[in-house]
């Protein structure tokens, strides 16, 4: 995967230059570019926007309480979270949830050395979890959408709720607030791509 070009710490969302991600992979399984913001007619067949919100909330409970599992010692004391307290039910995930579930960690542990990522934790360092999720959320997605990038997003609000078991916020509140981001400006894209299964084509051009 292509090095990411990222906003500085004190860069304003909407400043002069303002690019995002704009280095991370703009370009879709088979190499045509996306142009930011462009819309694809949704192949036959592509899953229903609900069907996309609830497999995506699944998918997203499931990543962060994973990443929480694997925590090792750092600055923020773990604790035993559920998936009761991230609003989801503690039940089996089905074959499509657990293949795509295992699609997204093999697309993270490829991207997980990346330094623009580690540049992103040091500009959320010190800021409210939920403020810090937005702004984040924001750079992420600034100019255009990819399946990498829903990766690293689902990875920043694994962050922010491992930042908020050090303090008084409620987890349940941060991951609303990113379903709903995911609901609001991830899931119809998702759906013009055919739905979560797409996801598989990403990983394969970009091995």
């Amino acid at each position: 995967m292509g090095g990411m070009r990222i906003l500085p710490c004190s860069a304003r969302r909407g400043g002069a230059g303002s690019r995002g991600l704009s280095g991370m992979e703009t370009h879709q399984a088979g190499g045509l570019p996306v142009a930011p913001g462009a819309a694809r007619p949704s192949p036959t067949g592509a899953e229903s926007i609900s069907c996309i919100q609830r497999i995506g909330a699944s998918l997203l409970r499931g990543f962060v309480l994973s990443q929480l599992h694997q925590q090792g010692p750092g600055p923020h004391p773990a604790r035993s979270v559920t998936m009761e307290e991230l609003g989801g039910q503690d039940a089996p995930d089905g074959p499509q949830v657990t293949s795509l579930r295992e699609t997204l960690h093999r697309i993270w542990g490829s991207m997980s050395q990346n330094p623009e990522i580690d540049s992103l934790v040091q500009c959320m360092a010190g800021q409210p979890p939920l403020p810090a999720l937005a702004a984040v959320s924001e750079q992420v997605f600034a100019d255009g959408i990819n399946w990498g990038r829903v990766v690293v997003f689902f990875y920043f609000t694994y962050r922010v709720i491992a930042q908020a078991l050090s303090g008084s916020d409620c987890l349940r509140s941060l991951i609303d607030w990113a379903l709903n981001f995911l609901r609001e400006r991830v899931v119809p894209w998702i759906q013009h791509q055919g739905g979560w299964d797409s996801i598989c084509s990403y990983l394969t051009s970009s091995s």
